[in-house]
């Protein structure tokens, strides 16, 4: 058990409120072992160092990263905990027939939901930030707050690697991406088809017309619903933000001020808001050729060339599993610094229906 001490209250601003009375306040276990062993010389320091980590692990979990969209895309799902090494999860598809039969018949056709199981391997993603003695006596003696930058530096890395693995996964380590993963990865499954004039053309939107991109946009919805036998309706487009910008710059003729994106949300029965096309750094240039036949190629930063996704977005088709949320671990003293080590555990992308995720391949730009 900690110990609890005497101390001035705070404001917001962790300057301590010293016309106030004293409150009573209890040190965590690493730090009151810290004062009783001498590290800190008194009870005082050991608490400034305690709120000081306090408020600076709060900072760095409100920190925004808008431009890591992985987290905002899709549902994170945090059940299992720590201490799990593996998830098994099912990948889905219906299928059945019912026929004319006999009034006596035994032999009906039956309906089913056929799935193939998957386990995808739970990982431990772990970094540390520090300060020195001198560092926090500074800090204590001006009255000024500890710098938070490096625990939000640490939590940013945390972050990107998230980001990373969401998007591609890492076959090596077993986790699914949403575009890549092991061999055999639900993701890899996702259908694949050439936008109108690609084929040979090398036509990428910037070498269309704005009736040709609106065209694609079109196709590539409606083919969705359509394949999938009205089962899933797209609710949303994922492209580069080059391909995104030149929707929203381009008009849809030469007599109109209205653009191809607001045109086509106008006139569209599944994408009905701009607010649904979602442009995703990681997109750029990841396609397959599909120029040259090489369609079924894999799907992977710097492949070269571009395309959009079409999705059916939702929790039940695809999710995040990150059964251990990152945390900041107790402080340790190692030589004159002060370290604290952060951990989380991730397991990837559940793509738990892969024809909730359509690709359309275009070509590079002429």
């Amino acid at each position: 058990m900690g110990i609890k001490v005497k101390a001035f209250a705070i404001d917001e601003h962790n300057v301590e409120l010293k016309d106030q009375p004293m409150i009573e306040v209890e040190l965590t276990d690493a730090i009151s072992a810290m004062v009783a062993n001498g590290t800190f010389a008194t009870d005082d320091e050991g608490l400034f160092f305690q709120r000081q980590l306090e408020y600076i692990q709060a900072t760095s979990y409100d920190v925004l990263y808008p431009d890591l969209k992985g987290r905002e895309l899709l549902t994170t799902n945090t059940e299992g905990g720590e201490g799990i090494n593996a998830i098994t999860y099912r990948s889905y598809d219906k299928r059945g027939e019912t026929a004319i039969i006999a009034g006596k018949a035994t032999d009906l056709p039956r309906g089913d939901i056929s799935g193939k199981e998957y386990s995808i391997t739970v990982k431990t993603l772990g970094n540390a930030y520090g300060y020195s003695r001198q560092e926090i006596a500074a800090a204590k003696l001006v009255g000024m707050p500890l710098d938070s930058r490096k625990a939000e530096a640490t939590r940013r890395s945390y972050e990107e690697k998230v980001n990373q693995l969401i998007f591609f996964g890492s076959a090596e380590n077993n986790i699914h991406g949403i575009y890549d993963g092991p061999a055999g990865a639900p993701a890899l499954t996702a259908n694949r088809s050439l936008l109108s004039g690609t084929a040979g053309t090398d036509m990428h939107w910037a070498d269309k017309t704005p009736a040709a991109i609106i065209k694609d946009l079109t196709d590539a919805v409606t083919a969705m619903y359509v394949d999938t036998k009205q089962l899933f309706r797209p609710n949303e487009i994922w492209l580069s933000v080059e391909n995104l910008q030149l929707l929203h710059n381009t008009p849809r003729s030469e007599t109109t001020d209205t653009s191809i994106i607001q045109w086509f949300v106008q006139n569209n029965k599944f994408i009905t808001s701009v607010d649904q096309f979602k442009d995703i750094n990681e997109l750029e240039s990841i396609f397959p050729n599909a120029t040259v036949g090489t369609i079924d190629d894999k799907i992977e930063p710097n492949a070269g060339y571009e395309g959009i996704t079409v999705i059916a977005n939702g929790t039940d088709n695809l999710r995040i599993r990150e059964p251990f949320p990152y945390v900041h671990l107790p402080v340790q003293l190692k030589g004159l610094e002060f370290e604290i080590n952060c951990y989380g555990r991730f397991a990837g992308v559940e793509t738990i229906r892969p024809a909730a995720v359509h690709h359309f391949l275009m070509g590079a730009k002429a």
